[in-house]
């Protein structure tokens, strides 16, 4: 009877380490693919605008960020050549060499034109 006890609790341990080390097995890059952005409001966390979607500048002298979408607004910064950027949404603005998207930054505010950004994700058009 006494081996039986020990057996039996032999496997419970021995199940309950396995279990706990499975559950502990560390995060992949694959595991955060499609991972909300930290402060998501619930509209965004159902649909496409709660990831954040990149550029990359193209523009070997690098992308002013302006107030608006077009050249005569206030220049608010810049992003040099090869910079990734986030990008929130994009609308049509004034044509910038045969360009007429302009994108909205995430995480800040100004805009910069397609022109001189590759966009890196499917970037939808801003609301």
């Amino acid at each position: 009877m006494l081996n039986s006890v020990k057996t039996t609790l032999a496997l419970t341990v021995g199940g309950l380490a396995l279990g706990l080390l499975g559950a502990a097995t560390p995060a992949t890059a694959a595991d955060q693919i499609g991972t909300p952005v930290a402060g998501a409001t619930a509209d965004q966390a159902s649909g496409a605008a709660a990831y954040t979607k990149y550029g990359r500048v193209i523009a070997s002298t690098g992308v002013k960020i302006r107030s608006r979408a077009t050249t005569y607004s206030g220049v608010l910064g810049s992003f040099h050549s090869g910079a990734k950027i986030a990008l929130a949404c994009k609308v049509y603005g004034q044509n910038v060499d045969g360009n007429h998207i302009w994108y909205k930054l995430d995480h800040r505010s100004g805009w910069v034109t397609a022109r001189y950004v590759k966009n890196l994700d499917y970037i939808p058009w801003c609301r």
